[in-house]
C-alpha cells in the first residue's frame, strides 16, 4: 500500500474520528464504526476511497534510484542516508 494520506489529512482524521466517537456515545451506536473506520485509516496513513478516486495528499519525497553495480561514493552515501532517515 503506497501513501495517499498526507500528514495535514492525519490530523484532521484523528480529530473527526473523536468526534464521531462523541456522536456515538450520545446517539446512534453506528458513529463508532466510522470513528473506528477513519482513524484506522488515518493510522496507517491509506485510504480505499481515495485510491480509487485517484487523489493523494501525501507528500513525496524525491528518491534517486542508485544502480547496483557502482562503487559507492560520498554521493550515494548521502542519498542512502536521505533515503532511510
Amino acid at each position: 500500500m503506497k501513501c495517499n494520506v498526507g500528514k495535514t489529512e492525519r490530523i484532521i482524521r484523528i480529530v473527526a474520528s473523536l468526534a464521531f466517537m462523541a456522536l456515538g456515545a450520545a446517539w446512534w451506536k453506528g458513529f463508532y464504526v466510522a470513528a473506528a473506520v477513519v482513524f484506522m485509516t488515518a493510522a496507517i496513513a491509506w485510504c480505499p476511497i481515495t485510491t480509487v478516486l485517484g487523489i493523494s495528499t501525501c507528500k513525496e519525497t524525491e528518491q534517486e534510484e542508485i544502480p547496483a553495480d557502482t562503487v559507492s561514493t560520498d554521493k550515494d552515501k548521502l542519498i542512502r542516508n536521505r533515503r532511510f532517515k
